[in-house]
C-alpha cells in the first residue's frame, strides 16, 4: 500500500513513478541477443529464447543442452583455426609436401566447401557448419603449398590455372545456378569426394610407405571433430542423414589416417631425418 501511495503522489506530482527493484533479463542490453543466438534455431518445441530466460539460472535440461551444443560448436570451430597450423609449420620448416597427393588435397577442398555451402544455403545455425567454412580457407592454403614445393614432379602452371578457374565456376554454380531443392546434393557428392581425397591420402601412404611432413595432430583433431559433429548436429539440426551420414564416414577414414602415423611411424622418423641432412648439405 506504501509503495502504492508513492507511485500515486508521483503521478499526482508530475514525477517519474519510483521504479520496481528487480530488472527482468529481457530487458538487459544483450541479453536478449544472446539468447535469441542460444536458442532461438533450436529445432525443439520445449526451447526458446524467453523460456530459457524465464527458467535462467535454472535452467531446464533442454535449454541447458542447447547452450552446451553451442558452445561445443564454437569450441570446435575455435579449435579449426588451428587445425592445419602443424601442417603448415611442417611444410615451411622443411620445404616438403612429401606424403601430399594433388588430388586428395583438392578434394578436400571441395569437401570442405560443400559442407560450408549446404549449412549456409539451408539456413543452418552458423556453429553448426562454420568449422567447414574455416577449413575451406585452409584448405586452399595448403593448395598454394602444394604448388610451392611439391618437385616430384612439380605442379604445372596449366593444373594450377584450371583448379583455380574450375573452383570460381564452382561456387558460381552453388550460390547462383543450384535451386533449394537440389541443395542435398552438396552433401550427397561429398561421398565420393571424400572417399577420394581421404582415399587419396591413405593411398599415397601406402605408396610411400610413410607419412612424410603431415601433422598427426591434425588428423586426429579431424578424427575427433567428425565425431563431435555428429552428436551436434543431431541436436542442433536434427536427424539430417545427408549430413550425418558424412560425419561418419569422415570418421571411418580418419580412423585409417590416423592409424598409419602409427604402422609407418619407423619409416617417417628415418624420411624426416633423411630430409633434415639434406637441408644441412
Amino acid at each position: 500500500e506504501a509503495n502504492a501511495r508513492l507511485v500515486g503522489v508521483g503521478c499526482r506530482t508530475g514525477h517519474s513513478p519510483i521504479p520496481s527493484p528487480v530488472m527482468e533479463l529481457k530487458d538487459i542490453p544483450f541479453v536478449p541477443i544472446l539468447a535469441s543466438f542460444f536458442w532461438g534455431s533450436n529445432p525443439s518445441e520445449d526451447v526458446s529464447p524467453e523460456t530459457c530466460l524465464a527458467s535462467f539460472p535454472i535452467l531446464t535440461s533442454p535449454c541447458l543442452s542447447g547452450m552446451l551444443v553451442k558452445l561445443v560448436g564454437i569450441g570446435i570451430m575455435l579449435g579449426a583455426c588451428l587445425n592445419k597450423l602443424p601442417l603448415y609449420i611442417n611444410v615451411l620448416k622443411t620445404g616438403s609436401v612429401a606424403g601430399m597427393a594433388a588430388g586428395a588435397v583438392y578434394g578436400e577442398t571441395i569437401m570442405y566447401a560443400n559442407a560450408a555451402f549446404y549449412g549456409f544455403l539451408r539456413g543452418n545455425p552458423f556453429t553448426a557448419y562454420g568449422e567447414n567454412a574455416i577449413m575451406t580457407l585452409q584448405a586452399i592454403g595448403i593448395c598454394f603449398l602444394l604448388w610451392k614445393f611439391k618437385d616430384d614432379p612439380t605442379v604445372p602452371q596449366k593444373e594450377r590455372i584450371l583448379a583455380i578457374i574450375g573452383f570460381g565456376l564452382y561456387v558460381f554454380v552453388v550460390t547462383v545456378i543450384l535451386p533449394p531443392e537440389h541443395y542435398y546434393l552438396l552433401q550427397a557428392s561429398n561421398w565420393p569426394v571424400l572417399i577420394y581425397s581421404r582415399g587419396g591420402a591413405i593411398r599415397e601412404i601406402w605408396r610411400i610407405q610413410h607419412t612424410g611432413t603431415q601433422s598427426i595432430i591434425m588428423h586426429i583433431m579431424n578424427l575427433g571433430g567428425s565425431c563431435v559433429r555428429i552428436l551436434t548436429t543431431i541436436k542442433e539440426v536434427g536427424w539430417d542423414m545427408a549430413l550425418l551420414s558424412g560425419y561418419i564416414l569422415s570418421a571411418g577414414l580418419n580412423v585409417c589416417l590416423v592409424c598409419s602415423f602409427y604402422i609407418y611411424r619407423k619409416n617417417t622418423e628415418q624420411f624426416l631425418k633423411s630430409l633434415e641432412a639434406k637441408k644441412k648439405e
